[in-house]
């Protein structure tokens, strides 16, 4: 018995020292040792307690040891004896030791799987598992079990000829799809009891049906038989047969074989309930010719079940050799390397906003594309896909074809790509279709099955840099000094002193270096210094050469963003932010974030960059921090266009934007629309997805539980009944997810809308609705009169999960709710099932925020941040939307109305309801309720509206407006290389500055046109008003519209006929020309980037929509 012991281990170590990457070290002996470096032991109470040693754990049936062991694909068929003979325990048995094969099986093995009684079975998942083997992947393997499971006895005998007939059936076809070499060998593996009912007859066809089909296949077949025995009940005969079944003894029965090569033998092996499975059936592999080689074994990515995280395994066999012929195998050695280490460059590929990277391996099979998830944050079992499905350019088969060959190489292809229904990260993008060139180059990775290939959409422009300037940067969070305040805003340590600047692992050359080495303070200084030195003598701490510029380039916003305190929407802002696609996050207030955080993959970035030159706001989620249902608001900065919204070949700059608390924008809603209080009438906002951004339905008292993902199709089932029909106004799509093999249903809609949008069939005369674009955003605003209780129509939603409920058609006017529908890919072939399930393949899902991990003591006894004082406010409308208050209405059981509603911390009555479980599990039990008192009504909020228009206007201007001063400042330098030290001083001000003393109202004077070029004229309230007539309330043929407004009725004849679709809402050509040109910001390589800033403005909604 070969063990290495010590001397293995100090080889261990010194790989270990040379290469601190590596995650697990490993020897695998053929006699059956298992040496693991760095050692662990897993308790009874680890997580994967099920792997111990002492419980069973046989590491010669890993298919690593397999694959490495026998390189070569192997093609095994299974069939389990399902015939009266069997009783319940043989079967269990049988079923086992079936599960025992396929666990052994790597994807480049190939399987089938029959039950054999009267008749043959197969899986029925999957049409081709009756005519082919499949790749045993993930899924195959999952399907394939469950068929195992359910297989029950049969009530007739076994007739083997049929099932050996099948086997070879499926071997024969998959041998000439998949054009094998002449030596490759099958493996039929037969688990029964070898009972017949006529033994000479029976065996005899056997036999004659074993000799004919195995000539056809050249005698390649190797049969092994597993003799499922009760002690003292199965006859020496029917070991006998099993015996010849494996030996494939035709001569014994007469029948003459018709091939002139010789078959090969097989084994018999009795098994009963005693029997180790992992010992005998785990190693039926041994029986396949075993090629003497020291090839290198490469696995596809699995998780870590030793571990964490996404793991891909190299391993090399080990021989002793004794001459030039006597080869002993000794076992396997082996590492496992971390995904994230290992796709490190790919995952972080960033060469210009419409260039992406990605790596298969030499049987097509994804490993790292844009589309699938970071490494670092897999949970799960990946389901690897074919990277055809991920790049559906016409023509790709060729260059899939050409990339497989092993060579290098590079082609150009053209594309048709529907923005609407997919995107990449880091490429913009608008509604339609849009034709793109799209240049493949790949390479293959020398010693390694993988190839790394790049694409470039169209000829992609050199990539604007911003200059760098010797400005003071704030300090990252960590390196704060200590005479800095922290404060708890909410659940994260922060400080109002400054905003917090974060480097994304993309940030850096080595992603996965960061990720993992602590981040000490000298580290931190080091960094700081680098960002703030201007005379080029600091050495590189190891981040990208870009990320210099960016700091620079969002240094000044932070200065803007810590004199907001005054503003009046302070109490309902959570938090600004901003990012660049280099990775450079700033957000205030300062606060601690997870170090693997990547702000470009987050809703509120890719949503931003969906709807350039729009303000974009995307659907509540429930904020990682504390804040509750917070709503993102975002917009990209671009390099600016003279002739109105950007474009999808602008490249981006930065996405900035802020995240308010969910009741802030419909409390916005129903102060600038007075209609909105009314009993009858219902108000809402929708983004360009259908999701809803506010709803009375959105802050209502309730336990029915998270509010997140609220789409148009829940919560309004008539309006979205009754869009449907208007042609234009909105697209269902389908995309295919094929992380999850799903095929999800969405919304698009339009948000080059103009006009107003009315009810089109009439089916319910008691509900009348109004839809408009908010000028500038991508979002819609909505009114609905509805003045009967009961509304019949509805959109089919599962209220289970998010199944389809009729996945076998999607029409353009039917309606139903965001969904998914099961998609289904050919096991064997790795295609899709059905030619009518070729979509595109869906975007990145956004990736969770997670709360970083301080140590409890350094938070204890930290003050907040911010202090709403909720208990102090006594009206409904100083409370509604105020961070961390909410207006607590009903009692503990969610249905009884509070004697006297007040104003307490989420933590006290979570959405309105006293003493409801918050999903921070921090809720405050209360014991006595005061009286009830009437609500009252949400009062206006003065400058609300402005409020929002100068955050966002304020923020981009003093972004463009640096980045133009940085421009002329490096323009005007001298040769001068040195630093003065009082450049640092952060009290210096730039003689571009605005004065200290000047304050707001100063600075909007001075930029007057700025300001009036986001705002678009419109006609007064009161005059659009008297436009609309209203018919006497009650009258048959009022439809109900004589609710929707408390105004006298007006003598004018109405102006519209149904479908209302009011002129396009343009702004006024004279004034427009009166405006001055929107100020320029000079970026590198001299390009003028004007600025165009479109923003919201919700009061020309009430000019605009009378229902």
């Amino acid at each position: 018995m070969f063990n290495p012991g010590r001397n293995l281990t100090r080889v261990f170590i010194e790989n270990l020292n040379d290469s601190p990457f590596l995650k697990w070290q490993y020897f695998s002996s053929e006699d059956g040792i298992f040496n693991v470096f760095p050692a662990h032991r897993f308790s009874a109470r680890h997580r994967h307690r099920d792997y111990r040693c002492e419980e069973g754990f046989e590491h010669r049936n890993r298919p690593l040891y397999s694959a490495t062991v026998r390189p070569s694909p192997k093609y095994v068929v299974i069939i389990v004896d399902r015939g009266v003979a069997l009783s319940e325990d043989k079967l269990r048995i049988a079923k086992q030791a079936a599960q025992m094969v396929i666990s052994t099986l790597m994807e480049q093995d190939k399987v089938a799987v029959l039950s054999l009684s009267g008749k043959v079975k197969t899986s029925s998942e999957d049409e081709c598992f009756r005519r082919l083997l499949a790749p045993a992947s993930q899924q195959v393997k999952q399907k394939l079990n469950r068929f195992i499971d359910n297989i029950k006895l049969g009530k007739g005998t076994t007739d083997h000829a049929l099932g050996f007939q099948e086997a070879f059936n499926i071997i024969s076809n998959t041998f000439q799809a998949d054009n094998v070499g002449p030596n490759t060998e099958a493996l039929i593996l037969y688990m029964g009891s070898g009972n017949v009912s006529d033994e000479e007859q029976e065996v005899t066809n056997i036999m004659s049906t074993l000799g004919r089909e195995n000539s056809k296949i050249n005698n390649r077949a190797i049969i092994m038989t597993y003799a499922l025995v009760d002690d003292g009940k199965t006859s020496l005969s029917e070991l006998g047969f099993l015996r010849d079944l494996a030996n494939q003894d035709y001569q014994k029965y007469g029948v003459a074989s018709k091939n002139p090569r010789p078959v090969k033998s097989g084994t018999m092996t009795v098994l009963n309930s005693l029997s180790n499975l992992g010992s005998t059936v785990g190693r039926f592999y041994t029986i396949l010719s075993a090629n003497v080689t020291s090839q290198t074994h490469f696995s596809l990515p699995y998780m870590d079940r030793m571990g964490e995280g996404l793991i891909l395994s190299i391993t090399q066999p080990v021989y002793y050799t004794k001459g030039d012929s006597d080869h002993l195998l000794l076992g396997i050695v082996g590492i496992d390397l971390s995904m994230a280490d290992l796709m490190e460059d790919m995952t972080y590929y960033e060469e210009g906003q419409s260039t992406y990277a990605f790596v298969i391996d030499k049987n097509g099979y994804t490993l790292m594309h844009p589309t699938l998830q970071r490494p670092s944050l897999v949970k799960e079992q990946p389901l690897h896909t074919d990277i055809s499905h991920f790049e559906q350019v016409p023509g790709f088969h060729s260059v899939q074809q050409a990339m497989l060959s092993g060579n290098a190489g590079s082609k150009s292809l053209t594309a048709v790509y529907n923005t609407s229904v997919v995107g990449r990260p880091g490429r913009t993008m608008n509604n339609g279709l849009h034709l793109y060139n799209i240049t493949y180059t790949w390479a293959p990775v020398e010693g390694t099955p993988f190839i790394i290939a790049t694409a470039v959409l169209q000829e992609d422009m050199e990539r604007r840099q911003l200059m760098s300037t010797n400005c003071k940067y704030p300090c990252l969070l960590n390196c704060t000094k200590k005479k800095a305040s922290t404060c708890m805003h909410l659940k994260q340590l922060a400080t109002l002193e400054t905003a917090a600047l974060m480097l994304s692992p993309g940030s850096f050359q080595a992603p996965y270096e960061h990720l993992h080495q602590p981040e000490t303070l000298r580290m931190v200084q080091h960094l700081t210094m680098y960002l703030t030195d201007n005379t080029g003598l600091l050495a590189n701490p190891g981040v990208k050469s870009t990320i210099k510029d960016d700091v620079a380039a969002t240094s000044r916003i932070s200065r803007h963003w810590t004199s907001q305190e005054d503003s009046s929407v302070e109490d309902y802002i959570v938090r600004r932010y901003t990012a660049t696609p280099s990775g450079v996050y700033r957000m205030y207030p300062g606060a601690v974030m997870d170090k693997s955080f990547d702000a470009t993959r987050t809703q509120w970035y890719t949503h931003a960059l969906e709807n350039p030159g729009r303000l974009t706001l995307s659907a509540p989620h429930l904020d990682a921090f504390g804040a509750g249902y917070v709503v993102p608001l975002s917009q990209g900065v671009w390099e600016g266009r003279l002739d109105g919204y950007h474009q999808s070949t602008d490249k981006v700059v930065a996405v900035i934007g802020a995240d308010f608390t969910l009741r802030y924008f419909y409390k916005l809603l129903v102060d600038t629309l007075s209609l909105c209080k009314e009993d009858s009438i219902r108000c809402f906002i929708f983004d360009d997805k259908g999701y809803m951004v506010a709803h009375p339905g959105l802050i209502e008292p309730t336990r029915q539980g998270p509010i997140e993902q609220r789409h148009i199709t829940h919560m309004e089932p008539l309006v979205a009944n009754d869009i449907l029909n208007h042609r234009g106004f909105v697209q269902k799509n389908m995309c295919n997810s094929y992380n999850d093999r799903t095929i999800q249903r969405l919304y698009q809609f339009n948000t080059s809308f103009q006009g107003v949008l009315t009810n089109l069939i009439h089916g319910e005369h008691c509900a009348k609705y109004r839809i408009m674009l908010i000028p500038g955003t991508n979002s819609f605003v909505g009114i609905v009169n509805q003045t009967c209780d009961v509304i019949t129509a509805f959109c089919p939603c599962s209220m289970v999960d998010r199944l389809c409920l009729n996945c076998h058609r999607m029409e353009q006017t039917e309606c139903e709710c965001p969904c998914e529908c099961p998609l289904q890919l050919q096991q064997c072939s790795g295609q899709l099932a059905k030619d009518e399930d070729r979509n595109p393949s869906c975007s990145t899902r956004h990736e969770p925020i997670v709360l970083p991990h301080v140590d409890p003591e350094v938070t204890a006894g930290v003050p907040q941040c911010f202090n709403s004082d909720c208990s102090s406010r006594k009206e409904y409308s100083d409370c509604f939307g105020v961070l961390d208050c909410e207006w607590c209405m009903l009692g503990p059981d969610g249905e009884t109305p509070l004697e006297k509603e007040y104003c307490a911390s989420q933590r006290v009555c979570f959405g309105g309801v006293v003493g409801s479980k918050s999903p921070y599990f921090d809720e405050v039990a209360a014991n006595q309720f005061p009286r009830r008192v009437h609500n009252a009504p949400v009062g206006p909020v003065a400058g609300g509206i402005m409020a929002v228009i100068l955050v966002f206007a304020l923020a981009i201007y003093f972004y463009r407006h640096h980045v133009h001063r940085l421009q002329r400042q490096q323009t005007l330098q001298n040769a001068e290389t040195t630093m003065r030290m009082s450049q640092l001083d952060e009290r210096d001000e730039e003689p571009d500055d605005p004065p200290e003393n000047h304050g707001i109202g100063s600075f909007l004077l001075d930029h007057t046109s700025f300001f009036l070029a986001t705002i678009e004229r419109r006609p007064s309230h009161h005059d659009r008003r008297n436009r609309y007539s209203r018919s006497t309330r009650g009258t048959d043929s009022d439809h109900g519209y004589s609710t929707m407004t408390p105004h006298e009725d007006s003598e004018n004849p109405p102006a519209y006929l149904e479908p209302l679709v009011l002129e396009p809402i343009t702004a006024d050509k004279n004034y427009s020309e009166r405006m001055d040109p929107p100020p320029q910001t000079m970026l590198g390589n001299k390009l003028q980037a004007p600025v165009q800033v479109h923003m919201v403005f919700i009061f020309s909604l009430s000019a605009n929509i009378q229902v």
